[in-house]
């Protein structure tokens, strides 16, 4: 990557590299067995008993630094910003990472976000090789190598060896199956896009259902692109709207969801926000506009897009959105289906959504399979 240097890593960059390296985990993540070959049994003994909680998420954490610069700009054992010029606020990616991995279904055996605070890291500005007790030292020396190993690397390869960790610590669970089968054509896929989109209107969860729904619809649009959700209703959020779609460390696409009844003004203000960063490309999703279609003043939206040379969407009912993307997904009707029932379920769980709301939509997908 670029020479901007370590202590310009945001919180945005520290989330869109954990959503790529996660995309890349569900779909490729047994060929990055083959790729990453030595790794495995290394990421296991980290993430056995034989070892500290701790070594496993803060070896995470170097390859996400690493892979967001390479080694002439970062250092990844200087877990500090004041340990060198090359030094990073590694505490920062930590409280990224754990919950993002929460919610992705990873395994770091802990759920706290202050494992950078944890002996032997503690206060400390960089990873030395004698820091641990003798207790742990054999597992220390074993964690402090892989380090070494991770402070080489090109930021492509600590990229790929950071979703093979994602792709080797999911935890499956029989309501999130990697592959479903459907077999009803075009009519079971028409069934499908009635209930989702009866689904979104009547489920919001504080705006979590319509962000899971657009990231659903925008992995299918996309599949080959990085689709990512922030946090719903963040008013710090620096990167506008709620889903955003990129390529490598640059989005494209961003787009903004509301469950609830909106004017021309809100939209007024995302397309403005989308054209302050630089943005050309915009979605805005009024869901739960249908009963109010004079709300928004599509052609004044539409000349105010043209005047910023966007490229401006605007949809008022989940079956509009529907409607409108799935036939530009490639397919046949049933892999359509399956693809966006196995995508929303996904999403829901990543969105945070309630265990039985994704459970309402498990039992009502079964039905389809």
């Amino acid at each position: 990557m670029n020479g901007n240097g370590p202590r310009n890593l945001s919180a945005d960059d520290i989330k869109l590299a954990l959503s790529r390296a996660d995309q890349i985990a569900s779909l490729h993540g047994e060929e990055l067995l083959a790729t990453y070959e030595d790794w495995p049994p290394v990421l296991e003994f980290l993430a056995s008993e034989e070892c500290p909680k701790t070594y496993l998420p803060v070896l995470t954490v170097m390859l996400v630094a690493r892979s967001l610069r390479d080694k002439e700009h970062l250092d990844v054992l200087a877990i500090q910003k004041k340990a060198s010029d090359r030094g990073y606020a590694s505490a920062s990616i930590a409280r990224e990472l754990i919950p993002f991995a929460t919610q992705a279904g990873i395994d770091f055996r802990t759920t706290s976000t202050q494992v950078m605070n944890n002996q032997p890291f503690t206060f400390k500005e960089r990873v030395l090789p004698d820091m641990a007790g003798a207790r742990v030292r054999p597992a220390y020396a074993k964690f402090y190598k892989a380090a070494l190993r991770v402070q080489q690397m090109r930021s492509d390869e600590a990229g790929g060896l950071l979703s093979l960790v994602f792709f080797l610590r999911r935890v499956t669970t029989e309501s999130q199956p990697d592959v479903i089968y459907v077999d009803g054509g075009r009519g079971a896929l028409l069934t499908v896009v009635d209930e989702m989109s009866a689904f979104v209107r009547g489920n919001s969860e504080g705006g979590k259902v319509g962000q899971a729904f657009a990231a659903a619809v925008l992995d299918l649009l996309f599949p080959q692109a990085t689709v990512r959700m922030g946090k719903v209703n963040d008013p710090s959020a620096s990167i506008p709207g709620d889903v955003q779609v990129g390529d490598g460390q640059r989005l494209w696409l961003w787009s903004e969801i509301k469950q609830k009844p909106v004017v021309t003004a809100d939209a007024q203000t995302f397309l403005k926000r989308v054209s302050d960063a630089g943005g050309d490309r915009a979605w805005y999703l009024a869901l739960a506009n249908r009963p109010y279609p004079h709300n928004l003043d599509v052609r004044k939206l539409k000349r105010m897009a043209d005047n910023c040379r966007t490229e401006w969407s605007v949809y008022q009912d989940p079956m509009e959105v529907l409607t409108d993307v799935l036939p530009k997904v490639s397919g046949t009707a049933d892999d359509v289906t399956a693809a966006l029932i196995l995508r929303f379920a996904r999403r829901l769980h990543e969105s945070g959504v309630s265990t039985a709301l994704q459970g309402r939509w498990g039992e009502l997908a079964d039905t389809f399979c």
